[in-house]
């Protein structure tokens, strides 16, 4: 009897604890997900990302480039190249930059890049409240087994600390912490993708994705 007194004082020392931490993170899980059903439900893709397959990068422009461009789009103003090409390619290239970084900065704006930072937004909370600690429901089964004092619990009943056990236990077991529906979810990625679409545009291919094109050439060409 002395020894299950201990363990349950140990357990009930701890109780509180578990308890709190588990409402907590459903209550700040729960916020998250709805805050996101709502960005996702209030943003239309159609017609806000750019075709990609359009746009020129900013390498490409050359001398050939710019003369074409200045016959066919006369709307431009672009002057002859005559001797100052560099210069008058180095002025489109930087126009167009600008109007890159446009597109950059609205996409980041987008209730989409809203959406990808919850996720960060909700493990930094899981780190907060010491999330290594949680047992979820084995810890409050324990609890019920060896005491039978699960209506001594902080403040909650019986029937709460199932509830918040069990919700946990969907929250972040079952469904791993995740807020975003699939559908949503493939809305993250695609933006993400354009955005790193277009700072290839700016910039080029990273260093990462040209080393592994290389790789694939070489492993077919032998």
């Amino acid at each position: 009897m002395a020894a299950l007194n201990q363990v349950c004082g140990v357990v009930d020392a701890l109780s509180a604890f578990q308890v709190q931490v588990m409402n907590s993170l459903n209550g700040r899980f729960l916020a998250l997900r709805r805050l996101a059903e709502l960005l996702e439900s209030a943003f239309d893709m159609t017609g806000f990302i750019p075709d990609i397959t359009r746009l020129i990068p900013l390498a490409s422009i050359d001398l050939s480039l710019y003369e074409n461009l200045r016959v066919e789009c006369a709307f431009l103003n672009l002057p002859p190249a005559s001797e100052s090409a560099e210069q008058y390619i180095g002025e489109l290239r930087a126009q167009l930059n600008a109007a890159y970084a446009q597109i950059l900065r609205q996409l980041n704006m987008s209730p989409l890049s809203t959406l990808s930072t919850l996720q960060s937004k909700l493990d930094d909370y899981q780190n907060q409240m010491n999330l290594a600690a949680l047992k979820g429901t084995d810890f409050m089964a324990c609890l019920q087994a060896a005491c039978s004092a699960a209506t001594a619990v902080s403040n909650f009943s019986a029937d709460q600390v199932k509830d918040i056990a069990n919700n946990y236990y969907s929250n972040f077991v079952v469904g791993q912490g995740k807020l975003l529906s699939s559908a949503a979810q493939a809305k993250v990625d695609n933006l993400n993708s354009v955005k790193s679409q277009v700072q290839e545009l700016i910039s080029g291919p990273s260093a990462q994705d040209t080393a592994a094109a290389s790789a694939v050439v070489t492993s077919v060409t032998g």
